[in-house]
């Protein structure tokens, strides 16, 4: 008889590459039950979904006087407990008893820790993708509010944790060393693809795909295409959440940069196996940036591509274990444009077949049987 695990998220699953591949590694292996705010269906997963928080732009000035003064008088378990978040407490009624709840979102964990004081054996996982009391570190106001809101959570809450995993060395040594937090590494692996490195045409096609924003060095981009040779081309697959970012990125694109529509989570890798070039233009700007371990990195690696980065501690240690491209000498877009002018397209391609190489074991088949494992003597354990 399969055992129950249920995935509490507090956004839609199928547009998050991290817990999506999580409920597909542990398909067909247990009875999954996945909680989620505004969360579509899974095919062979039974779903709960609840509806999102008013956002700013849709908050009366009433309504976000609240959420200011709650923030400023420490007055968190409110924030928590949202109405809509209170829909979970249905949905567990609704649910055979968990043998373990996976927490994809830290907000979400008091609910977990609510869950397992009613069912003492249920086992709870959290997964940490990023240090959460440093998220937007930059912006003092919301370091005095929400960061003392997520700081809050932390110290109440990982307490009652019985297993975590995280993205990186840098982000685990911050749990352990602010909340004595021990956290398991688990990379975020991609699927297997069968694919083979593409060959390389009249241009040097460079693809950057993921979020565009300031504190991404988006605009990186374009200062790298405009000291390009003219035998290279970026290729921007991207979304921003910046009101009219992505537009101006697009008016002060040089000619040798294009624009991507979208393209379905799922589909991205096969869609990018005909580029040449992953970039990642990430500066240690803030600490979670600092050690950051990027869905696209191991995404261009599945791809097939060659990959040029900034030298972040996390990475450059894996770029140079597996031969599959350079690190810039330092995190300016001046360094980056001038380490892909050295690359001829013979180097390119044995990079790209060093990716291939790479690809066989950088994927969810390893991470299948890790986390197999941790989950059978974590439940084991009760």
């Amino acid at each position: 008889m399969l055992q129950n695990i249920i995935l509490l998220n507090d956004f839609d699953i199928t547009q998050r590459p991290r817990p999506f591949r999580m409920l597909e590694m542990l398909k067909n292996h247990y009875n999954l039950f996945a909680i989620a705010r505004e969360c579509k269906e899974i095919t062979g997963i039974k779903t709960f979904a609840y509806p999102p928080l008013k956002s700013s732009k849709d908050r009366s000035k009433k309504e976000q006087n609240e959420l200011i003064k709650k923030l400023k008088n420490k007055d968190f378990i409110p924030l928590i407990y949202t109405k809509n978040r209170m829909k979970i407490l249905d949905f567990f009624k609704e649910i055979p008893t968990a043998n373990l709840i996976i927490v994809e979102d830290i907000t979400l964990l008091p609910f977990a820790i609510d869950y397992k004081k009613n069912c003492p054996k249920t086992k709870i996982l959290i997964d940490l993708r990023e240090f959460y009391p440093l998220e937007y570190e930059n912006n003092p106001q919301w370091l005095e509010s929400f960061g003392e809101f997520f700081s809050f959570i932390c110290k109440n809450y990982l307490p009652y944790v019985d297993f975590a995993i995280t993205i990186s060395e840098g982000i685990a040594k911050k749990y352990q060393q602010d909340f004595y937090l021990d956290c398991k590494i688990f990379y975020s692996l991609p699927p297997y693809h069968n694919l083979s490195p593409t060959q390389i045409n009249n241009k040097i096609q460079i693809i950057y795909h993921g979020f565009l924003s300031p504190d991404r060095n988006s605009d990186f981009l374009l200062e790298i295409a405009s000291q390009l040779k003219e035998d290279f081309h970026i290729n921007v697959l991207g979304l921003s959440n910046q009101k009219d970012y992505l537009q101006s990125l697009k008016d002060k694109a040089p000619k040798n940069v294009s624009f991507i529509p979208p393209v379905p989570m799922q589909e991205l890798i096969n869609f990018t196996n005909v580029f040449d070039i992953g970039i990642l233009t990430l500066s240690p700007n803030t600490f979670n940036n600092a050690n950051a371990m990027p869905n696209k990195f191991f995404e261009y690696i599945q791809a097939r591509l060659a990959l040029i980065s900034t030298p972040l501690p996390s990475l450059a240690p894996l770029i140079k274990k597996y031969n599959i491209g350079m690190c810039a000498k330092d995190f300016q877009a001046k360094s980056l444009a001038e380490t892909l002018n050295t690359l001829t397209k013979k180097q390119i391609m044995c990079y790209k077949n060093s990716a291939h190489n790479a690809a066989q074991t950088l994927n969810t088949t390893q991470n299948q049987k890790l986390i197999l494992k941790w989950i059978k003597e974590l439940i084991q354990s009760s």
